[in-house]
């Protein structure tokens, strides 16, 4: 790894540092009350400057069990029969204007103040009632007895997981207010980096990273305006539908950033997250908490398995120096598992700000990608045009070989006795296979399909001449592609290879099979030959220069692979998947038609 990007990982770990500091500064709420046997006295705390959480051993009644001391409402789920559970504690506050902050799970409670039922006011832009509920104290109310009453919800057996705030009035509008900031702050950001991705996206049709990247992050902002329907009316089903979805585009994008060996995994694991965003939508809401439980569990399973990999994939590809992308990413994962894990698992009065600012940062570090992504690309097609300088002549000259031209107008002499009609097509045929190469063999360029492959046929015809019909061509191309644009001679120095090295040197039957189908919203190119191959693991063959300045050609392209198979004594398959492009013409293109 260079000093530079070294550099640059360590600023980015500082800059993560700093504004996590800065974002958790003076709004965490640590201190907690000591409660004895329902009892608590604030007197001597430091309640008049922070906010406290009241937890410790409230007094519990249920039924017929009555005034037994439990250490929290937050511990009990409502396992018992009884419809009610009424939690009890002595409060006695200093002097000073105090306010109750009633967490969102206990929305559908009943709060009593010395036994006289009390109203409270929702906090939220939608004052629905699952935002958090603020009691404001009397200044005269310095001794009191706070009652909570619970009634049990059907199908709610799980344990409250929010204490009940107690703090100045002033510092806990505060901390509401930031948290509210904080939501406002995630949903801009999310919103900015998706509009960034689409102008970038705009710039750069054939390039799907970005276009996932919009996706992503347009539907992370629904997810944040419906939560809690702080922004948009909604419920539960629809933040965790769209959460899914956007979780399936966050797969596809990473997907485009690098091709590596689980690239299958992430192919595979789409379908399930699809199958759970359906079933959220379908399911009965009596069980949808807890299939909502059961869904996070996968996706921290998922996501730790993913992160683990790309770990692994980093520290095996230490000596490559095109990884920063792919190391960015899987940070920026690392955070947004962590805040995952904080905002499904985590008890704590401080989940949702420490959940929120992870989720800044990890949109921080998404958005970094950004540059990151377009800086390498321009690298890329840099060194690839570059390498196209470099090699053009010799590139050239490897196409048509001393040998090549010397038979094929010994064959066209020898026609000229024997079949006139047929020297001339031949010579026909050489002519335009010619004409291509000098007119259209720039690597730099891009041609059509329907170019490539009658410059195919020119080649094979040629060969097939020379060498008396030896070998049989079959073809299946699809006829809708043709107008679509690839790299130049990208097909034929395979096509070459599989005549040359393959099926002249195979005693048995010789058949060239060429196949460009669209799938997926991919080119899909196999050459396959049925020669004499090649062992790949001890014959250099496919690494000649051929081979390597298609896979140099094609790594600036969005999502293309390459990939060669060989057997001995049974032939060589090579299959080339290449993105979609509408035909773009060169002015110096020469076109057949």
């Amino acid at each position: 790894m260079t000093r530079n990007r070294m550099t640059f990982i360590f600023i980015l770990v500082m800059l993560i540092g700093v504004s996590l500091t800065l974002l958790i500064r003076h709004q965490s709420i640590n201190p907690t009350v000591t409660v004895k046997q329902g009892e608590a006295s604030l007197l001597s705390s430091s309640v008049d400057e922070e906010i406290l959480r009241l937890d410790g051993s409230w007094r519990y009644e249920s039924g017929i069990v009555s005034n037994v001391d439990r250490r929290s409402y937050r511990t009990i789920p409502f396992t018992t029969p009884y419809k009610e559970s009424t939690y009890e504690i002595d409060l006695s506050l200093p002097e000073g204007t105090y306010a109750l902050l009633i967490p969102s799970s206990l929305s559908s409670s009943t709060i009593l103040i010395d036994g006289a039922s009390v109203d409270t006011t929702r906090i939220g832009n939608n004052r629905s009632g699952e935002q958090p509920s603020l009691l404001l104290l009397d200044d005269g109310m310095k001794e009191f007895r706070l009652t909570v009453q619970q009634t049990q919800q059907a199908g709610n057996s799980m344990p409250i997981e929010e204490s009940i705030l107690v703090g100045p009035l002033h510092q806990i509008m505060t901390t509401q207010n930031a948290y509210t900031g904080y939501e406002f702050f995630m949903l801009l950001i999310s919103l900015l980096i998706a509009a960034f991705y689409a102008i970038v996206y705009l710039f750069h049709r054939n390039e799907r990273l970005y276009g996932y990247g919009t996706a992503f992050f347009m539907l992370v902002s629904l997810s944040l305006m419906s939560r809690d329907g702080m922004w948009i009316s909604g419920s539960d089903k629809l933040t965790l539908s769209l959460t899914l979805l956007s979780m399936n585009m966050l797969i596809e994008f990473s997907r485009c950033l690098e091709r590596v060996p689980f690239d299958r995994f992430l192919a595979i694991l789409r379908y399930p997250l699809y199958g759970m965003t359906v079933l959220a939508v379908l399911l009965p809401q009596s069980i949808y908490s807890v299939f909502e439980y059961f869904v996070w569990i996968i996706v921290l399973f998922i996501s730790f398995f993913w992160i683990g990999l790309n770990i692994g994939w980093l520290l095996e590809k230490q000596k490559n120096t095109n990884k920063l992308e792919l190391l960015t990413f899987t940070l920026a994962q690392i955070i947004g598992y962590i805040g995952i894990m904080m905002s499904t698992f985590i008890v704590s009065s401080n989940q949702q700000l420490y959940a929120n600012t992870f989720t800044i940062v990890y949109f921080l570090l998404m958005f970094l990608l950004l540059p990151i992504h377009l800086s390498t690309d321009k690298k890329k097609k840099q060194q690839v045009e570059a390498l196209a300088s470099q090699h053009e002549m010799s590139f050239f000259n490897a196409q048509i070989k001393p040998h090549f031209l010397y038979n094929t107008f010994g064959n066209v002499i020898a026609l000229c006795y024997t079949s006139p009609p047929d020297a001339a097509r031949l010579l026909s045929h050489l002519s335009t296979y010619v004409r291509f190469i000098f007119e259209n063999g720039r690597t730099d360029y891009d041609i059509s399909i329907r170019q490539e492959v009658d410059m195919i046929d020119s080649y094979l015809a040629i060969e097939q001449t020379r060498f008396r019909d030896s070998f049989e061509v079959v073809k299946e191309i699809d006829d809708s592609l043709l107008d679509s644009t690839i790299p130049s001679l990208l097909i034929q120095p395979l096509v070459e290879n599989a005549v040359r090295h393959g099926l002249y040197r195979h005693p048995g039957q010789k058949r060239l099979t060429l196949s460009i189908q669209e799938q997926d919203g991919m080119i899909d190119i196999r050459v396959r030959d049925t020669g004499s191959g090649f062992d790949t693991g001890q014959s250099n063959e496919s690494s000649g220069i051929g081979i390597c300045n298609i896979k140099r050609r094609i790594e600036h392209l969005p999502g293309a692979t390459f990939d060669l198979t060989s057997t001995l004594n049974r032939g060589t398959a090579v299959h080339l998947r290449l993105p979609k492009q509408e035909r773009t013409n060169h002015v110096n293109a020469y076109d057949f038609n």
